[in-house]
């Protein structure tokens, strides 16, 4: 048996569009999409690896996240689960100021040794499948 959607009238709709322009997070993740693109078109332009495909790709990618959070954030208010978009407003967030502290260190910026570590750390759990861990033992 299916759970039915929750009932949202305009009253609903109203109220949560009227709260899109007093949540920081929004104006947060809005920031940090610009600085991802700044930062990603100075990456690619100090490491000479420019190129329009992974530009169009990311401009999507960008696009995407933008409409998804601009339809889905005000429907989660109007439905009462303010929480729910708060939570993806925080990941998102948490992806894009990930991906510009891997710009900055990828044009050769210096980045605080414990930033350069996690990074190191995460990107072997993605190469790998499993995080880096200094203490084991080379065989």
């Amino acid at each position: 048996m299916y759970a039915p959607l929750p009932n949202v009238g305009l009253m609903n709709w109203v109220y949560a569009m009227e709260h899109l322009d007093t949540n920081p997070l929004l104006f947060t993740l809005a920031v940090l999409i610009l600085a991802d693109v700044i930062t990603g078109i100075s990456k690619s332009l100090v490491t000479s690896t420019t190129d329009s495909s992974i530009g169009k790709k990311g401009f999507a990618i960008h696009i995407t996240i933008i409409l998804l959070v601009w339809l889905l954030y005000p429907w989660s208010i109007a439905i009462g689960y303010e929480w729910v978009g708060d939570a993806v407003l925080w990941l998102w967030i948490f992806m894009y100021a990930t991906s510009i502290t891997e710009n900055v260190g990828q044009m050769g910026l210096p980045l605080p040794h414990f930033i350069k570590d996690r990074l190191n750390k995460l990107s072997d759990y993605a190469e790998n499948g499993e995080p880096k861990n200094e203490n084991k033992e080379d065989k």
